[in-house]
């Protein structure tokens, strides 16, 4: 079931970096929301249609929307940006943009270690740039059928989408109030940025093991409970991108991270082995290549039954890229079964982190 969001005004989404009002001026922005948000706010509102917060804590709806400090028994995978009915991607970080150039993104060449090279480089392979000019890290977004020719792995250069065609940041300010005089609090002003969706852009999650959902609605979403609008959408956008032809013919494979993900290591998911870099996953076996992966970022949130912060989470970004090598006899296709399309977090992944997007490697 796929349901596409619209907001009717501003959102705010904010990271879980701390913010007191009085001691900072400024509050991270971060978009598109984690899926965590997104979850909560599905969660919240089927809370609400079913019940009561008293009935949720009490676990009169256990069997579908767990209890507080347990997960729901449904899932969702997302959220993705939608325009115009057609998804778009956060750049992978395997692609490069040259230096004091837009418009066009190129893949590093990935290219087995060096023999001779005497380097603490842990991998056997490595992501390089063999051109002469020099290059940028990339930003900005794909567009869905640029992002479906880099997973099939048969271009090098591709283009670039920027964040203005999809949204626009509003700054806002803000002042404190004295609850108990009705009166702004002196040295307590403070900015903050806001996200507008352009008219034609709207975010879209597919969401698994729940039967009924109302086919239009109003839920709340990020910082000050926006309203959204939600629908389900009729036409099943995720299938061309689900039914990707993989061949898999080097044994090797990407992996993208639509969504960030929390892993127990950090960087490296738990079923790696720090010194071999193999590890098993659901009967396959692999090896990481190499890797090409952004600054962590920290996933929190507010537990609405307790009143308080949950514990902070170190998590990959979206748009990180695992290179893995096929180690044992298996299907191709259990293969993807296995990794393409699937949340594969060590933690949260019913809560749509980890999201994974297999692609191929096809140049040795």
């Amino acid at each position: 079931m796929l349901i596409k969001l619209k907001p009717f005004d501003t959102l705010f989404f904010r990271n879980s970096r701390p913010f007191t009002k009085g001691e900072d001026t400024w509050t991270d922005f971060v978009f598109p929301p984690y899926p965590s948000t997104v979850y909560g706010a599905i969660r919240s509102y089927l809370i609400f249609k079913m019940g009561s917060l008293r009935d949720f804590i009490e676990g009169k709806f256990r069997d579908i929307l767990g209890v507080p400090g347990e997960p729901a028994k449904f899932t969702i995978k997302g959220p993705f940006l939608m325009k115009e009915d057609k998804l778009v991607f956060k750049m992978p970080y395997d692609l490069v943009k040259l230096k004091d150039e837009d418009g066009k993104v190129f893949l590093l060449d990935f290219t087995e270690k060096p023999s001779l090279l005497v380097s603490d480089f842990p991998f056997d392979y490595g992501l390089l740039w063999k051109r002469e000019e020099n290059i940028d890290d990339a930003a900005g977004w794909m567009e869905e059928l640029n992002f479906e020719d880099y997973l099939k792995g048969e271009k090098q250069e591709f283009g670039v989408e920027k964040d203005e065609i999809f949204y626009k940041i509003e700054d806002k300010v803000g002042i404190s109030i004295n609850k108990a005089k009705g009166t702004s609090e002196e040295g307590h002003l403070y900015r903050f940025s806001m996200v507008r969706l352009m008219e034609d852009t709207g975010m879209v999650i597919k969401i698994e093991g729940i039967e009924e959902f109302d086919d239009e609605g109003v839920l709340q979403l990020g910082g000050e409970r926006k309203a959204v609008a939600f629908e389900k959408m009729v036409k099943n956008s995720f299938e061309d991108l689900e039914n990707l032809a993989l061949t898999l013919e080097t044994d090797i494979f990407k992996i993208y991270l639509a969504t960030p993900a929390i892993f127990k290591k950090g960087w490296l998911p738990d079923w790696i082995d720090e010194k071999t870099l193999e590890g098993e996953f659901k009967g396959i076996r692999v090896k990481l290549l190499t890797c090409a992966i952004g600054k962590y970022i920290t996933i929190g949130g507010w537990d609405m039954a307790e009143g308080e912060s949950k514990p902070l989470k170190k998590a990959v970004p979206a748009g990180s890229v695992y290179y893995f090598k096929i180690l044992n006899e298996v299907d191709k296709e259990k293969v993807k079964e296995t990794f393409h399309f699937k949340n594969i977090s060590d933690e949260k992944a019913e809560e749509g982190f980890g999201l994974s997007i297999m692609g191929e490697v096809k140049r040795l």
